[in-house]
């Protein structure tokens, strides 16, 4: 083996992955570490962690990556650059000798909602600009429950910082930087590349947050100390990474105008590909950025794969997927959210899950849930390409509910759009992206361009798409009947 390998790591929902990869999309060593259940609390719509997991399970995964390339073989020495992305909106609050003063407040943390009602009415000129509305999942809405309900922790909060830029600091010492991936939920003006002025009414909050750089930005590199724990080869160049919605967005291999990453993951997360930044009347759009002067319009959905565990906790997705797929098109017409409210296509707090009529059995309810995920997806489609007035792209498909290929075929009938599977629908992938194109490759597009490949594109069977149209109809009657839409 020759070349540069590049290490990615994602620190996800159900823990941290690593990958290492050549320079030109060949995965030479992986590894995983899932989170003990003990590590969370939940406590009403609350949802917090601690940030020493994180860092543990990083160590844990890094060692076993590096044990598993030093067996095939892979020098050390061969590493060039490693990334680490992390849950969007997630923050950890540190001391002046940063250590965290408290629980990490997770993504997915629900408390905060007042709080972003409050922040969108404040600054309704900047969410115009930034064509988004303030949610509880934001980073900026949590700092601001803090300071009603904590104001005792942020006192003794010398730094704010991200899921990703926390693992990032322990890997380098650095506790000073973001990148501007992660700082978009933080109310960082992607515009005008600056935290804005209005911070005005969290006084004292703008000191603590971190240095802003592009994704793909050399910030720092392994020390000794990390190198200890985590076998990574002290002085690998560390390089910022980005949200795991944008790096599995970079492990799709998207590049055009117009076309779409789904990551089917727990939840499901779009993003397109746009010159100019998206605005959405309602605010149910937000737009990343990439360097290169790309837009990444997106949202996500409550609805994705967490039916699955839900309604089926010892079922194998394998042999269902084989049961379901006869019964494709279901004549039942489900929307399978396992919990209450929902943010995209459409936003509505009371929104709940439903089938009509309700399944005959196990293998029509999971046949009636994969097509229910595609019929909302197709609906998010037909709101992102209204919104950026694009039309009909392709889709490239990441996350683990892309590894079925009975769900794949379905979307694209449900959808009527070509769906590609990346050889490797990850977000540590697209981490790794990032390493190569803030050290060898010197691009972003050129990284994904050199380093990504399709395994498998479905194209959509023309008499099935016509049998999902009178299914979506009844799906947007059903939503719309009961005030959703």
């Amino acid at each position: 083996m020759s070349g540069c390998v590049f290490v990615g790591i994602d620190v996800g929902t159900g823990g941290v992955r690593a990958l290492a990869v050549t320079q030109t999309g060949d995965v030479l060593g992986r590894a995983s570490v899932a989170w003990k259940r003990e590590t969370s609390s939940h406590q009403s719509d609350g949802h917090e962690q601690s940030p020493g997991v994180w860092w543990d399970a990083v160590c844990g995964a890094c060692l076993a990556l590096m044990a598993d390339l030093r067996e095939h073989n892979v020098p050390g020495d061969s590493l060039c650059g490693a990334a680490i992305d992390g849950t969007s909106g997630t923050i950890v609050c540190l001391d002046k000798s940063n250590e965290p003063v408290r629980l990490a407040i997770m993504y997915n943390d629900g408390r905060a909602q007042a709080e972003a009602e409050e922040l969108t009415a404040h600054a309704p000129e900047f969410c115009h600009k930034l064509g988004y509305r303030f949610a509880a999942s934001y980073a900026l809405a949590k700092i601001l429950w803090l300071q009603r309900h904590e104001s005792e922790i942020l006192d003794a909060t010398a730094r704010i910082l991200h899921q990703a830029d926390y693992v990032a600091a322990q890997l380098t010492g650095n506790f000073t930087v973001t990148d501007y991936s992660n700082a978009l939920k933080t109310g960082y003006d992607l515009v005008e590349d600056r935290w804005p002025d209005w911070f005005d009414m969290l006084p004292g909050v703008l000191g603590r947050l971190p240095q802003v750089v592009a994704p793909g930005t050399p910030i720092g590199a392994v020390c000794l100390a990390a190198s200890a724990k985590t076998g990574l080869p002290e002085g690998l160049p560390l390089i910022a990474g980005a949200t795991d919605g944008t790096a599995a967005f970079l492990a799709s291999g998207a590049r055009r105008a117009g076309d779409y990453n789904a990551t089917m993951g727990t939840t499901l997360v779009f993003k397109g590909i746009s010159p100019r930044i998206c605005r959405h009347p309602q605010g149910l759009i937000y737009s990343h950025k990439l360097p290169g002067g790309q837009w990444l319009p997106g949202a996500s959905s409550n609805v994705g794969g967490e039916w699955i565990p839900t309604l089926f906790p010892k079922a194998d997705p394998a042999e269902m997927d084989q049961a379901a797929e006869p019964r494709l098109p279901s004549s039942c017409v489900a929307y399978p959210l396992v919990r209450q409210g929902e943010r995209f296509p459409f936003l509505s707090s009371a929104a709940q899950g439903f089938s009509v009529p309700e399944p005959a059995d196990a293998a029509e309810r999971y046949a009636a849930c994969l097509q229910g995920t595609a019929l909302v997806e197709r609906l998010g489609y037909e709101v992102l390409d209204a919104t950026a007035q694009t039309a009909a792209g392709d889709v490239y498909s990441t996350g683990g509910g892309s590894g079925s290929d009975v769900w794949m075929q379905c979307r694209a009938d449900v959808t009527g759009r070509v769906f590609h599977r990346p050889a490797c629908p990850e977000s540590a992938f697209g981490s790794a992206v990032l390493a190569a194109a803030g050290t060898t490759h010197g691009d972003v597009w050129k990284a994904i361009q050199e380093m990504v490949r399709i395994d498998r594109s479905f194209e959509p069977n023309p008499q099935r798409t016509a049998a999902y149209q009178d299914l979506f109809l009844r799906f947007r009657e059903e939503l719309g009947r009961r005030g959703y839409v």
